[in-house]
């Protein structure tokens, strides 16, 4: 049986060096984005529309108030091109039941979801790769493939005592390259570790 764990943390440590982790809640997005733009060299009109959308990506995630968000930026001629982000949820079901009701969850017009349940160093975890429609920006939808990983640390409790695990969702829109970023998201999930007792 596994022991119990209240007061435990996390890390996550994307594989990649381009990641820029977003503002902390207390942190001026504007101030960062300008921040960001200045350690990248990027100057000028360039620096106006990458400033736009690191501000626009910072401020969405932060909405969602996550344990941690990043962008991926390998090259700033390219902007955004991935997000990145993690937080503890609530589990009130089975990985086999979450994994049962994310098989169900078609789109017409769309690949069905991969699924699968797999073993992280973290611990058990469910693993979900979905192309899915999103509001686009401009005009229309706006197709945005993601893996999810909902891990579930042995014996990790929130502050109620109930099973807690750790989401970690990343996002792209370069469906082309989508085998590269859905390895990339499974490195960031082979990297997460569980910190404390």
């Amino acid at each position: 049986m596994t022991a119990a764990r209240r007061n435990w943390g996390y890390t996550v440590d994307p594989p990649d060096g381009g990641w820029i982790w977003i503002p902390r809640p207390d942190e001026s997005v504007a101030v960062w984005a300008e921040q960001v733009c200045e350690d990248l060299y990027v100057e000028g009109a360039a620096a106006v529309e990458l400033g736009e959308q690191l501000r626009s990506f910072a401020t969405a995630l932060l909405q969602r108030a996550p344990d941690l968000g990043a962008l991926w930026i390998p090259d700033p001629v390219y902007g955004v091109l991935a997000t990145l982000r993690s937080d503890r949820y609530k589990l009130t079901s089975t990985l086999e039941e979450i994994a049962e009701a994310e098989r169900s969850r078609l789109e017409p017009g769309l690949a069905a979801p991969e699924v699968g349940l797999i073993t992280l160093p973290a611990g058990p975890a469910l693993r979900v790769r979905r192309v899915e429609r999103q509001p686009g920006w401009l005009a229309g939808d706006l197709l945005v493939e993601t893996v999810r990983h909902l891990v579930a640390p042995p014996g990790a409790l929130d502050v109620d005592g109930d099973p807690t695990g750790i989401e970690l969702l990343m996002s792209w829109t370069v469906l082309h390259e989508g085998d590269e970023f859905a390895d990339m998201a499974d490195q960031a999930a082979g990297l997460l570790q569980i910190t404390g007792a």
